[in-house]
């Protein structure tokens, strides 16, 4: 006998079902453990089989990285869009992106805070995507504070971020309430001026 409790499919094009696929396993990354992530689950949230996704993404791990680049693209790129939209200083514009960061931390909880605690338990190239964009931060933020290029300013930079992470991760931990979200700010840049001040660069975060 047929099955009958399905849900019929809908006829969609290439590009608009591998972003219903993306989209579908965005909500449920972002909801919990990669490890506990189904691409069956994903496929059927979709509307979508299986035999799709994985030709679309080469099963679990493809779909992974495809959603954390997807993730990485739009963080860095709102970041980029709110200085451009900012006359401010740079402490505004740095200001600015630790605001962007924390929103998508409390939109990935605890997708985010499970991959903090667990770094091994994501694909290889996720990781490496991973590590890629804390590089490619901190040269948003050489570029946003015209730092010169000395090395001493990676300890500083590389600091500030693991910083920034430890933060979040409390934050996270506390259901991220909304009244700490200027504090952590704050605190976040008085972390980077503090070590640009060490590293020989006073006086950048005016």
């Amino acid at each position: 006998m047929p099955r009958t409790d399905r849900r019929p499919r809908q006829r969609l094009d290439a590009e608009t079902r591998r972003a219903e696929i993306l989209r579908a396993a965005g909500e449920a990354f972002s909801t919990q453990p990669y490890a506990q992530v189904s691409v069956a689950r994903v496929a059927e949230t979709a509307g979508a089989s299986e035999a799709l996704v994985h030709r679309y993404f080469a099963g679990k791990g493809g779909l992974y990285t495809a959603v954390v680049e997807a993730g990485v693209r739009r963080l860095i790129d709102s970041q980029r869009a709110a200085v451009r939209a900012d006359p401010g200083t740079a402490r505004d514009h740095v200001a600015a992106t630790v605001r962007i960061y924390l929103d998508l931390v409390a939109e990935w909880s605890p997708g985010w805070l499970h991959l903090l605690r667990s770094p091994g338990g994501e694909p290889v190239a996720a990781t490496a995507l991973r590590r890629e964009t804390r590089d490619t931060y901190a040269t948003l933020l050489r570029e946003l504070l015209l730092l010169p290029d000395d090395p001493r300013l990676d300890y500083a930079i590389y600091g500030y971020l693991s910083f920034l992470d430890a933060a979040c991760e409390c934050w996270a931990e506390r259901n991220h309430p909304a009244e700490d979200r200027e504090p952590i700010t704050e605190q976040a840049l008085a972390t980077l001026s503090a070590a640009l001040t060490a590293a020989g660069h006073p006086g950048v975060l005016r």
